[in-house]
């Protein structure tokens, strides 16, 4: 009997492994490259792995693109089923520890991000609010072109036939079979070159203006000046690439992604940072959960981090420079974010007192208080930290420093208004006063009082 059972399983995988390699024969990628090319489809995408490493290894169409029936993601095409979304976890069959690092690092929680601020409604009045037959509409639309372009969508349960989230390499996007990420955001297909990706161009699809502009501060940096002067003479395709071999200052890859002597390469961006310096406050990147509960990196200290980076910055530079570049970059932090509470503590006064909505961004002093972090503040501590003075000073804390005496002066006008109002029998924000008597005149008259009584509080 368990001769007649073994017999039989083994007709069913011999069964099985012929009907999969008839498919595969049937359908293989030889026959994808002669279709495309006989009726001038894609000829663009055909030159592009013509030129890859994929197609030097003998990977072809098939081995990304053709998906099993019942994949999430799987779209009859030409007798066979294939996947326009090549997701994280495709390329992680044959990448495996690149897919791992990927996976646990800051990059892949971009849609995450954007989802946790959606829900808690602090991106919608940020984004599509308009007023249709007297309804007030908000959605977030228009961020399927901005935040999420960058971010990435959400793709679970949904097709590319869907516009709200395909199509969309974010580096943060959510795939269809669950797998987080999209190595074409930085490998751009269908060359998926190495070269493109450590080229300092290639992170300035994301990483720049006003309120992530690593870019901008690169470029002013020295090593960004080297690199301009000199890197089109550089090796960027050599495997190990090599600092004074290959290259002579860094890019964006070398500090978050390249190896050393001391230590290995990764796809892991987050693996060598000591600060989170996207919140409104700074904190250092022990591993402990973030706003999404999700622990940051690899679990390691931010001395552990740290001590990788400076692997990275040895390279050129003597202990000296290193230890008092980080001492000086790390105070800069620490005051930005005594700075910054000062600056929050203005506004969480008036909504303790009541003097503001419920609701974000629909009065002129939470755009401010937003700025302040988002904007000026990731300006001055990101330049601290790569060698960007003019984004430390007149992009950063000058304009936190502005930013500060305005907040002062509208908190200030703020709660004058909340006076007058309470002097008329006015209760609330939304009152419209235009339809009391004398109106107007009374108007002009508590404005000059305010004026005036604005005037006397700034001499005390």
């Amino acid at each position: 009997m368990k001769v007649v059972y073994l017999l039989a399983w083994t007709l069913i995988v011999f069964f099985a492994l012929v009907v999969q390699t008839g498919a595969a024969v049937e359908h293989d990628s030889d026959g994808c490259l002669e279709c495309h090319s006989s009726i001038g489809k894609f000829p663009t995408i055909i030159d592009d792995w013509e030129n890859s490493k994929h197609a030097e290894n003998g990977v072809s169409c098939g081995e990304c693109h053709i998906a099993d029936p019942a994949d999430p993601d799987a779209v009859a095409h030409m007798g066979t089923h294939i996947s326009p979304v090549v997701s994280a976890g495709d390329c992680g069959f044959c990448h495996v520890a690149e897919f791992e690092e990927n996976t646990r690092s800051l990059h892949s929680l971009g849609a995450k991000y954007y989802e946790l601020d959606y829900d808690n409604e602090a991106l919608p009045y940020l984004e599509s609010k308009v007023t249709v037959d007297g309804e007030t509409i908000v959605n977030h639309d228009a961020t399927v072109n901005g935040c999420q372009a960058c971010h990435g969508t959400n793709m679970t349960g949904k097709s590319t036939e869907d516009a709200s989230v395909w199509p969309n390499n974010g580096i943060g996007r959510i795939n269809p079979d669950g797998s987080l990420g999209s190595c074409s955001s930085c490998h751009t297909r269908h060359l998926f070159s190495v070269e493109e990706a450590r080229k300092p161009e290639s992170c300035e699809q994301c990483h720049l203006g006003p309120d992530h502009p690593q870019t901008e501060i690169f470029f002013e940096s020295k090593h960004g000046s080297i690199y301009n002067t000199e890197g089109d003479q550089w090796n960027w395709s050599d495997e190990e690439w090599l600092a004074g071999e290959d290259y002579r200052a860094p890019t964006c890859t070398v500090c978050h992604m390249s190896g050393t002597d001391e230590l290995a390469a990764t796809h892991d961006v987050s693996s060598r940072l000591s600060w989170e310096l996207e919140p409104p406050i700074s904190r250092r990147t022990d591993n402990t959960a973030n706003a999404l509960g999700t622990p940051i990196s690899d679990g390691s200290t931010w001395q552990e981090k740290r001590d990788r980076m400076y692997s990275v910055c040895a390279q050129c530079h003597s202990d000296d420079w290193i230890t008092n570049y980080y001492e000086n970059a790390d105070n800069t932090v620490e005051l930005y974010n005594r700075k910054y509470t000062d600056s929050k503590l203005i506004v969480d006064e008036l909504r303790e007192d009541g003097l503001l909505t419920e609701q974000n961004f629909d009065e002129p002093i939470e755009f401010k208080i937003y700025e302040v972090w988002h904007h000026e503040g990731r300006r001055a501590r990101m330049g601290a930290f790569m060698l960007g003075p003019d984004f430390v000073q007149w992009h950063g804390f000058y304009e936190i420093l502005r930013d500060e005496a305005e907040l002062e002066e509208m908190a200030e006008q703020i709660r004058i208004n909340a006076e007058i109002q309470s002097q008329l029998g006015i209760e609330g924000t939304d009152t419209d006063t235009s339809s009391l008597p004398g109106f107007e005149s009374m108007l002009a008259i508590t404005c000059i009082l305010g004026a005036i009584l604005v005037s006397l509080r700034k001499r005390d």
